[in-house]
Formats: structure tokens, C-alpha cells, sequence
């Protein structure tokens, strides 16, 4: 009987130390709470550097080249005479016509040669200033609605460059080409101390556009039921209730939420184990969550 008696004990003691050792095992998870984000669009198109300020001269009649008097990359003044055009048809006078640069710049290409025969309408050759620049581009149909007049961006020779100036968009067609799906559209350098590229130049436009505020939310947050996109929010101190939310986009790793949540709520990013509707857990720390 002292036998039995020191058995029971025993275990008895057993079963409270084991209850002691081993509590019990509540999940632990990770929470994350609901903010408003800014919702910035970046877009990117490629540029030309061009003068602002140039001007295609023409033939007025029809004959030959006799003399040009400036090179190519002159600096030439307004109504200076850049070439002569001569009729030799015997019922027009010999007398040689001069050809004068319609602006003050630079004489940028030459159409033409010595002793060459021109039609009317045929160019001659090209005047610009170099000093006054625009930029040129042709921006996608799905861009047009988010650009205006005005907007800052900046522009770089090539996407590895640390190097870039500011511009600003002066102004953009409201119509879209048919054929290419563009509107084109022409900006200007804001900061004309700093070294300006060549006319010729190729590069890039980045603009970054506000498009107001988003919810946004890691893929890891997500569970479904019956094909349902849902999230476990917090409720109380340690407990959830899921809600069913409407998925936007995904960027990279996270899901834009058009609804289902608000900006405060707290969601269930990961926990250490599945966790069963109703269930208790205990909030973990970030680096200490063990994760599913």
C-alpha cells in the first residue's frame, strides 16, 4: 500500500514539473501597421538635344551655285551673305543673286556645292544658335494624361551617368500620332550655367509624377479563401478577424489595396506557425519572429 502511495506522488510531481517545463505553445507573429503612401510614377523617354532657334534657307530661283563665302560652322550675322545664285538662262540678266543668313548663329549644314544647279525650293543651307537649346521627344499615349506644361524633371546622356541637369517641359501636343502612338512633346534646360550638351545629343528624360496617396501591402500578408484575396487585422491585443480586400498592381513584392483596409489597421505579416480562426497569439519583434 506505501508502495502505491509513493507512486502516485511521484507522478503527481512529474506532471506539474512537465506542466512547468513545457507551457503552452501559442504562435507568435508579425504585425505591420497601415500607412498612407505617396503614389509616384517615374517616367522615362528618350531626348534630343536641338537648337531652339534655327532656320533652313532655301532656293528663290533657279540656277547654279557660283560662290560660297562662308564654311561650314561660320558664326554668321543676320543678313550676311552666306553663297550666290546665278541663272544662266540667256532670258534672265547674269547678274548673281546673294543668299544672306536670315539670324545670327552658326552656318550648321550645307545642302549645297560650288557650281551645282539648284531648282527652286531646293535647300541650301542651314543657320542655328547654338547658345539657345530645346529637347524633343515623343512621349507613349499612356504617359500623355499624367504630363503637363511646366512639369520638372531631369535629363542625362546615358542611364549610368551620375551626372544630370535639370529641365522642365515647355509644352506637349494634345494629339497622339496614329502611327506611332506618341504626342510629341519639347522641354528646355532651367540651369544655363552649368555645361550644356552638344546639339545632337542623345539622352534620357526622367520625370517623377505624384499621383496622391496608395495603400500597399507584402505579398506575404496575403491569404485566400474560396479564391478570395484576404488579410488577418488585428483585433484586440492578440487576436485577428480577416477581411476582404480588392487587389491593384503588384510592384516587386508588394500588392496595392484599392479597398478593405484603412490607414491605422494592423495585419498579420507572417506568423511561426498557420494560424486557425479565433486563435490567441503573442506579437513578436521583427528580428525575433520565427517566420512560416
Amino acid at each position: 500500500m506505501k508502495s502505491l502511495f509513493s507512486l502516485a506522488v511521484y507522478c503527481s510531481f512529474s506532471l506539474m514539473a512537465y506542466a512547468e517545463i513545457k507551457p503552452a505553445d501559442k504562435p507568435r507573429v508579425l504585425l505591420e501597421e497601415i500607412k498612407l503612401l505617396d503614389d509616384n510614377k517615374r517616367i522615362i523617354v528618350p531626348v534630343k538635344v536641338e537648337a531652339k532657334i534655327q532656320s533652313l534657307v532655301s532656293a528663290d530661283i533657279e540656277g547654279h551655285v557660283t560662290r560660297i563665302l562662308k564654311p561650314l560652322g561660320s558664326l554668321v550675322r543676320q543678313g550676311e551673305v552666306i553663297l550666290y545664285l546665278e541663272n544662266k538662262d540667256p532670258s534672265y540678266t547674269y547678274a548673281a543673286v546673294p543668299v544672306r543668313s536670315p539670324i545670327n548663329g552658326v552656318l550648321s549644314q550645307m545642302h549645297t556645292s560650288q557650281m551645282t544647279k539648284v531648282n527652286r525650293g531646293d535647300k541650301l543651307f542651314a543657320v542655328i544658335n547654338p547658345k539657345s537649346l530645346k529637347l524633343s521627344a515623343e512621349f507613349p499615349s499612356s504617359d500623355v494624361i499624367s504630363v503637363r506644361s511646366g512639369l520638372m524633371g531631369k535629363f542625362k546622356i546615358n542611364s549610368q551617368s551620375d551626372f544630370d541637369l535639370p529641365i522642365k517641359i515647355t509644352g506637349i501636343s494634345p494629339l497622339v500620332d496614329s502611327r506611332t502612338g506618341t504626342a510629341s512633346a519639347e522641354f528646355e534646360f532651367t540651369d544655363l550655367k552649368k555645361t550644356l550638351p552638344p546639339i545632337g545629343s542623345i539622352g534620357q528624360a526622367t520625370f517623377e509624377i505624384n499621383q496622391g496617396s496608395i495603400i500597399m501591402i507584402p505579398e506575404a500578408s496575403l491569404v485566400f479563401q474560396e479564391g478570395k484575396a484576404m488579410v488577418r487585422v488585428l483585433k484586440g491585443a492578440n487576436a485577428f478577424s480577416k477581411k476582404s480586400i480588392v487587389l491593384g498592381e503588384q510592384r516587386d513584392n508588394n500588392f496595392v489595396v484599392k479597398s478593405g483596409i484603412q490607414k491605422g489597421d494592423k495585419i498579420i505579416v507572417r506568423s511561426s506557425r498557420p494560424l486557425k480562426e479565433g486563435e490567441i497569439f503573442e506579437v513578436d519583434a521583427p528580428a525575433k519572429a520565427k517566420i512560416q
